[in-house]
């Protein structure tokens, strides 16, 4: 791995794009992967989330995610909605230097920094 790589764990993925909309800073989703325990952690946008995932070469597929409760605005309860959802279609990732995409499919579904 060279200096500019980051690994897919112990890294906080911060979420940048979700179905190619750009995600802002504040409140945006992010992801920690447990490679030792395929073990998720992280942030959906309003909750905390955890679970389990599963990893094999260039697969990744999620399995059942946990959140806490908050509610907040309309808009920000839809965005994790979404980011949620689209983490039940994952079946793959691509690590590019200090970028990762997850992808349902063949399309890029969330792009991580």
């Amino acid at each position: 791995m060279d200096a500019g790589t980051i690994s897919l764990g112990d890294t906080i993925w911060r979420v940048v794009e979700l179905e190619g909309t750009p995600v802002d800073g504040e409140g945006a989703p992010n992801l920690v992967f447990d490679l030792e325990e395929s073990r998720v952690a992280g942030f959906a946008g309003l909750n905390r989330l955890m679970g389990t995932f599963s990893l094999a070469q260039d697969e990744l597929r999620f399995g059942a995610l946990a959140t806490t409760l908050m509610a907040g605005t309309d808009a920000s309860m839809d965005r994790e909605r979404r980011f949620l959802d689209v983490l039940e279609r994952v079946t793959s990732y691509r690590l590019d230097g200090r970028s990762l995409a997850l992808l349902a499919g063949e399309e890029i579904a969330v792009r991580l920094c």
